[in-house]
């Protein structure tokens, strides 16, 4: 009995010796910043509109980092933009940065900024492929269609001189875009390689039949629909990841009332 009683004074005494680190109080730095702010057109002055699914991201490098041998270390993270062109990280330190883009719907775009401890309002201006100038989506009941007319200009037409499509997407929730379309096959929904001014203008009009079989998916029940106008602008070597531009999101209903601003985000 003395012996067993030896051997497990001996094992606890060992355990206690080699774990006293384990619980020892973690003293590294918590993140001790927040960023948040937009992703802004150049020209307007308003949010690039994008896409969660297939809408491209921001990527962020922390600068001021070496190796042992004093050559720069640079780490970085990508952020997804919302849909409405806002973005928002909550667990980041205090430091410098760089922004880049990652297949976005604007020219590329890089941007060194400075992150203090606290909160952070960093916006960023850019240029986007494609930019709607005006717009109106409204439920036509005589027709029972909803009925969406657009003025759109490609920002560069040197360099984007294609439009490829302007397109009317609806869906039964907020993130409604291109990838997310419950009337992606209503032809009356879509125009394709678009005629353009010498401006890189064009004006087009676009409906969606809610009585068609090929959108019963998205109008079998009575409910909100979520609807915006999407654009896709490429040429020689730009805009190769195919990225459309969007107008602002809409909730609508097919009860004559007007459609309605989407913004909680």
């Amino acid at each position: 009995m003395k012996n067993i009683r030896y051997i497990l004074m001996t094992v606890l005494a060992a355990f206690c010796m080699t774990s006293c680190e384990w619980f020892e109080l973690d003293n590294t730095e918590q993140h001790n910043a927040t960023v948040s702010g937009k992703i802004l057109d150049a020209a307007t002055g308003e949010t690039v509109q994008t896409e969660i699914n297939n809408g491209g991201s921001i990527r962020f490098v922390e600068l001021g980092w070496t190796d042992k041998d004093g050559n720069p270390v640079e780490s970085f993270q990508s952020w997804t933009v919302k849909n409405n062109g806002t973005y928002r990280n909550n667990l980041v330190w205090a430091g410098d940065y760089r922004m880049e883009t990652i297949e976005a719907n604007y020219y590329p775009h890089t941007q060194e900024f400075k992150l203090e401890k606290g909160d952070n309002v960093v916006d960023f201006t850019v240029t986007p492929y494609l930019r709607f100038l005006n717009h109106s989506i409204k439920y036509d009941a005589a027709t029972k269609k909803i009925v969406a007319t657009a003025t759109v200009q490609v920002t560069d037409p040197s360099k984007t001189n294609k439009l490829n499509e302007i397109r009317l997407c609806c869906y039964t929730d907020c993130f409604v875009g291109y990838a997310y379309n419950n009337c992606k096959d209503d032809a009356g929904a879509v125009k394709k390689n678009v005629s353009m001014d010498a401006n890189g203008k064009a004006t087009v009009t676009l409906e969606i039949d809610t009585q068609a079989s090929s959108n019963a998916t998205e109008f079998k029940y009575e409910r909100t629909h979520y609807v915006r106008l999407a654009g896709l602008a490429t040429g020689g070597g730009v805009n190769t990841s195919s990225r459309y531009n969007f107008t602002p999101t809409y909730s609508l209903r097919l009860d004559g009332s007007e459609p309605v601003l989407y913004d909680r985000w």
